[in-house]
């Protein structure tokens, strides 16, 4: 077995921990601001605003300070462990919303790293679909109706002690990843191309709905937190169910930009079926439609991957999260506007809309893609000066 077989297993290992752990708790987070620390939807859309502010700019100083940037995933571990802990004795949203940032901040942006450095173009779009979305989806089939059931017996502490204790296992199996260096500082592409990139990052972060309102919609409709969780785990099992193959598909036909433009139909359709729905198992069903779209959309980062040389992956992860971070700031907007009078249809009506706009972006993009050499971005503007 190879070096990186290895290490792939252990990120492999590592992630479902994390991720099972991740839906056995953080699934209920916004729940537990409203209800535990009565926060309502102002408190909350601080802490969110914070988070978004500090996921954007982390990962910038560190990816410029640090040569070891794929070994900040064991740091963001244990950061998330600290948040946990932070949300039994903390209440106030700037400090929530700056840890859980920071532990975001430094988990996510590794991660991507060594997705992209662990596979190769004719397989980056599965494995990523696999450690991305397969392996969460699969520690989400059950863990949200075992967070549920902890919450209504025992209460969010007790939650939040064990997701302490599991983070704390998913960090000792990361250490067992082998990490390489950086050999470049912080490099990113000057071309229209990878300009193009960053808004449609913008766009897919101001059509995200999970953070907030797609969790008090379910709760809202499934009236319990156990059945919240019993909902979130069955779509899990659809989404999981769908993605491997979708995106083995996108490797072996190479349809990454016909992929993402599938993807943005689908999140639309969804979005305008959630403003009708009014069951529980009405949104087990319209979870195909998510997962379809959540299959499909990954494309458009495995793409992200293939267009640029290994030394500029690093710097690209980072500025897609700064992409994320304008679009997620800018989805409080609606969020405040709507979430307070539980006006669900037209804040979905909206990110509806918003989830067809990246469709042109992603033609003029490959179109910009086909007129460079050898299909790198990254040439026009390497040391060398190629």
């Amino acid at each position: 077995m190879s070096l990186d077989e290895s290490s792939t297993k252990m990120l492999a290992v590592t992630v479902m921990i994390f991720f099972f752990t991740i839906s056995l708790s953080g699934t209920f987070l916004p729940i537990y601001f409203n209800e535990a620390l009565r926060m309502g939807i102002p408190g909350i859309v601080v802490i969110l605003f914070f988070t978004f502010i500090t996921i954007g700019l982390i990962p910038l100083l560190t990816v410029k300070i640090t040569k070891h940037f794929e070994r900040i995933i064991s740091v963001g571990i244990i950061l998330t462990l600290l948040f946990y802990t932070a949300l039994i004795y903390v209440k106030n949203p700037i400090i929530l919303g700056l840890a859980y940032g920071v532990s975001l901040a430094t988990f996510w942006p590794s991660f991507n790293l060594l997705q992209f450095r662990l596979s190769e173009t004719k397989e980056r779009a599965v494995l990523i679909s696999l450690l991305s979305v397969a392996i969460p989806g699969i520690a989400g089939i059950v863990s949200p109706a075992i967070g549920g059931f902890i919450i209504e017996q025992y209460g969010f502490i007790y939650l939040f002690t064990i997701s302490i204790i599991l983070f704390l296992a998913s960090f000792a199996v990361s250490l067992r990843i082998r990490f390489k260096p950086e050999k470049q500082k912080f490099l990113v592409p000057k071309n229209s191309a990878f300009k193009i990139f960053m808004l449609t990052f913008a766009l897919l972060g101001l059509s995200e709905s999970y953070w907030l309102a797609y969790p008090f919609f379910v709760l809202s409709i499934s009236s319990t937190i156990v059945s919240m969780g019993l909902v979130i785990a069955a779509s899990s099992l659809i989404i999981a169910l769908l993605n491997i193959g979708i995106n083995r598909l996108s490797d072996i036909k190479g349809s990454r930009v016909g992929f993402a433009i599938i993807s943005s139909v689908l999140y639309a359709a969804w979005y305008f079926a959630l403003g009708f729905a009014s069951s529980a198992l009405q949104l087990v069903f319209l979870s195909v439609l998510s997962g379809l779209a959540a299959a499909f959309a990954l494309s458009w980062f495995a793409y992200y991957g293939d267009s640029f040389p290994r030394e500029y992956h690093a710097s690209i992860l980072v500025m897609m999260e700064v992409g994320f971070m304008a679009g997620r700031i800018t989805n409080l907007i609606p969020t405040y506007i709507f979430m307070p009078s539980h006006d669900y249809a037209s804040y979905f009506g909206v990110l509806g809309v918003v989830s067809l706009l990246p469709m042109p972006l992603y033609l003029m993009c490959a179109k910009n893609l086909r007129k460079t050499p050898n299909n790198q971005l990254g040439h026009e503007t390497t040391p060398s000066g190629r």
